[in-house]
């Protein structure tokens, strides 16, 4: 993966035209034209609906971070997209817990395996907590809001 040095902010002057293009992105499929708009190309809705998050969350003032990545991954850089030790990572590898294939020796991890895993390791976290929060709630041990 690699990561920009700088990070780029969008000046005070093309808020306007920021959300001009997101009126125009939620009106509609956007399309990309070449220069003398003879030949126009439609974006695929994944594109799509990527494009749109990005213009939303710049008009809402957040910060947009990208990041370019190839779609397999060295068993450190998967552990580190997880936030885990590479002894770790590698011992969910080992017991099947993510996919893996070997490049001669060497582990590799497709990024579309990690980020299945990172969801649904997410999803087990947030169950458990409603669980734990009605269970305190039904001991009494938090207030009912």
């Amino acid at each position: 993966m690699s990561t920009l040095q700088e990070p780029s902010v969008i000046p005070d002057f093309d808020e306007v035209q920021l959300a001009e293009l997101r009126q125009l992105l939620t009106q509609g499929r956007a399309a990309r034209s070449d220069p003398a708009g003879l030949h126009q190309v439609a974006l695929p809705d994944k594109s799509y609906s990527v494009l749109l998050k990005i213009v939303e969350d710049l008009v809402g003032g957040h910060v947009v971070a990208l990041v370019s990545a190839a779609p397999e991954i060295t068993s450190q850089g998967a552990a580190n997209f997880l936030g885990f030790s590479r002894q770790f990572l590698v011992r969910l590898l080992e017991e099947g817990k993510i996919p893996f294939h070997r490049v001669g020796t060497h582990r590799r991890v497709y990024l579309q395996d990690l980020i299945a895993f990172r969801k649904e390791r997410d999803r087990r976290r947030h169950k458990a907590i409603g669980e734990m929060a009605r269970d305190a709630v039904k001991d009494g041990v938090y207030d009912d809001f």
